[in-house]
């Protein structure tokens, strides 16, 4: 479980080299393009400064200037999301706040429900010529209230929702617009926080990714300074949110002078102060930096952080201080506890108790300093009964009570609340959400199987990785890349570089494994000639038995860096590996091997996949990732001969 990606909406026309400069100021991870303004070719750009993740909308100014059915929609955009899909992006946002009049309110629908039909009718389309890879989200309305210049709504969004209920269940994701003026009503539940319960809380939505392609202040009074700086407490809130994929402030560049104040960057392609704020602004922790004890017997979830938005608004209220305190809902996790069962200690630390008379019940907290995180603070709530003494110090792992009901519960559980110092959250009374901690790590293996890295140094060129081919991919498959970091990860009984020539690496291979991937089974091979190594490979054993040295640590990365591993189906025969080797060996040397496992483990923040062929798995592949993997980058393609393989790759 990935946190929500900060992404920006892109201005009209191809990239310029400003833009990619205020991008990695901003240090923004997902873009938000517009089919037919933005090149396709922009991709490539972006994924040069590390973006990955792209939502592209379809919008067109023929529904709200003349009649406009949904085949005529698809066939005005099909060539474009074909490129699209042939670069890799996957994910569509089909038109754009269709309760407004330009739109097409009045023109090409005349009722919600008639937008609900002409919506369903485009997807089935597009879904119809490009089949599975393809994702469609249902379009951001204008919201009451706060809205862009010229876009007011003749149909107040939440009216406009539950007339849209097919719409919304035939989407693959939905998108929602967020606008305000001024901080407080940012932060305020009946203010910009209104999303969450209208769009989170509704059933046709509540399984569904949340994507958030367009927001902003639209106050042209407010300074970019203090812009910058809501951006920046905005992307931090969202990333608290299980189901919020993505969202996109609006909008990096634009001529038109009815959005000004709206633009990050200057006419002159000068940045305002809005890129450097969102650039420092603040992030959660790396998952492997906190790892959480599950503190309950049974893992399951009964309550996610932010749930039941009007519940805890109207049962926040401080009559001392005349106000609501909790404006993003559920503040904690609630995980599943039987009555008079355990607690845990989730991590080390000093025990503290809470006074008496909370929402709460009988609670304690736990106060630790993690290493490179900073003190952590973790709520026990609802407890029968406290374990530990005031004060005193706990390990984790400890029985610190039992489980109960006690004070505003509705059966015995857990809540989990977290605060991390220096994150402030001031909706949620600085409560952040500890799921992604407790969660395995990203790229933990679906289950244990046997790894075999065949291992290239840095001077071995494309024959050295065609000899690896030649002589295994046929008969054993193995994994074959040129990163000594990327042939160690994976939390794995067995995992076994074959590490050819390593005098080729700086400094001592196998004391780089020892210290950085303990329990890797270090095989040396040297040879003078890829016809050699060709030799020695075939006289190798199948398989790598037990794991000499000390027991694995986990497979987790020394560091972060960036993962594309080529993966191809279980029909592909060397011919076709060798295609990828051709392609990309020289230039990108990217891993290549014949696991969907292999290709999706790795704790890291980049994680791509280019899935050759993918309907050669006899099943979605893709659903495949999202379930096991989720995070990754999938990027199909297909290729009818290992020749046009190498010219697609």
């Amino acid at each position: 479980m990935s946190f929500a990606k900060a992404g920006v909406t892109l201005g009209e026309g191809p990239l310029r080299p400003a833009d990619l400069a205020a991008l990695q100021q901003a240090a923004i991870e997902a873009v938000r393009l517009r089919a037919g303004v933005n090149p396709v070719t922009d991709l490539d750009a972006l994924r040069g400064v590390g973006i990955q993740r792209f939502l592209v909308q379809l919008l067109s100014p023929r529904p709200g200037a003349e009649p406009t059915p949904p085949e005529a929609f698809v066939e005005e955009f099909a060539p474009l999301v074909a490129a699209f899909l042939h670069k890799g992006a996957t994910d569509f946002e089909i038109h754009g706040e269709p309760n407004t009049a330009a739109r097409g309110y009045g023109v090409s629908w005349d009722s919600p429900a008639a937008f609900s039909n002409w919506f369903i009718a485009v997807a089935d389309g597009l879904r119809r010529r490009f089949g599975p890879p393809l994702r469609v989200g249902f379009p951001g309305l204008t919201p009451i209230g706060s809205s862009l210049p010229g876009l007011a709504p003749l149909v107040p969004d939440e009216a406009f929702l539950s007339e849209c209920r097919e719409a919304l269940t035939a989407a693959d994701f939905v998108c929602c617009h967020v606008y305000w003026t001024k901080r407080a009503e940012m932060e305020n539940y009946n203010g910009a926080l209104r999303f969450l319960r209208l769009y989170m809380e509704r059933p046709e939505v509540r399984p569904k990714p949340i994507v958030i392609s367009q927001f902003a202040n639209v106050n042209p009074a407010q300074s970019d300074a203090e812009k910058g700086a809501q951006y920046a407490d905005f992307y931090f809130f969202c990333a608290q949110y299980d189901r919020i994929e993505a969202a996109c402030g609006f909008l990096l560049r634009s001529s038109d002078p009815s959005w000004g104040g709206l633009p990050w960057l200057r006419p002159d392609g000068t940045p305002t102060a809005i890129p450097g704020a969102v650039g420092g602004r603040k992030r959660m922790p790396h998952p492997a930096a906190l790892r959480l004890v599950w503190p309950t017997v049974t893992r399951a979830y009964t309550q996610a952080y932010g749930d039941r938005q009007q519940i805890y608004y109207e049962a926040s209220w401080d009559p001392v201080n005349q106000t609501y305190w909790l404006h993003g809902g559920h503040e904690g996790v609630d995980l599943q506890a039987a009555e008079g069962s355990p607690v845990l200690a989730c991590l080390r630390g000093q025990a503290s108790y809470g006074p008496p008379g909370t929402a709460y019940g009988k609670y304690i907290r736990i106060i630790s300093h993690v290493p490179g995180v900073g003190q952590v603070t973790l709520l026990y709530g609802h407890l029968r009964e406290i374990l530990v003494p005031d004060g005193s110090t706990v390990s984790a792992g400890e029985v610190i009570g039992l489980a109960g009901r006690t004070g505003q519960a509705t059966g015995p559980h857990l809540h989990l609340g977290m605060r991390i110092a220096g994150l402030e959250l001031r909706p949620n009374s600085h409560y952040l959400n500890a799921r992604r901690y407790l969660e395995p790590l990203r790229g933990a293996p679906r289950v244990p199987y046997e790894r075999t890295y065949v291992l290239l140094p840095p001077q071995a060129d494309q024959t050295w990785a065609e000899a690896v081919v030649m002589a295994t991919w046929d008969t054993r498959r193995f994994t074959v890349g040129g990163s000594a970091d990327d042939a160690g990860i994976g939390d794995l009984p067995v995992r076994r570089v074959i590490a050819v020539n390593p005098e080729g690496w700086p400094g001592d291979l196998a004391a780089f494994f020892a210290e950085y991937y303990p329990g890797v089974a270090l095989v040396p091979v040297s040879a003078d000639t890829p016809e050699e190594l060709v030799e020695i490979l075939q006289a190798l054993p199948p398989s790598p038995g037990a794991p000499g040295g000390p027991p694995p640590s986990g497979g987790l990365p020394r560091v972060q860096y960036g993962r594309t591993y080529v993966l191809l189906p279980p029909s592909a025969n060397r011919a076709w590996a060798r295609a990828v080797v051709a392609a990309t060996w020289d230039r990108h040397r990217y891993t290549l091997g014949g696991s969907a496992d292999d290709a999706g483990i790795g704790d890291l923040d980049f994680r791509r996949v280019i899935a050759v062929n993918p309907a050669g798995w006899g099943g979605d592949l893709r659903a495949f990732f999202e379930r096991y993997y989720p995070g990754i980058i999938y990027v199909p393609v297909n290729a009818k001969t290992p020749e046009e393989l190498t010219e697609l790759l």
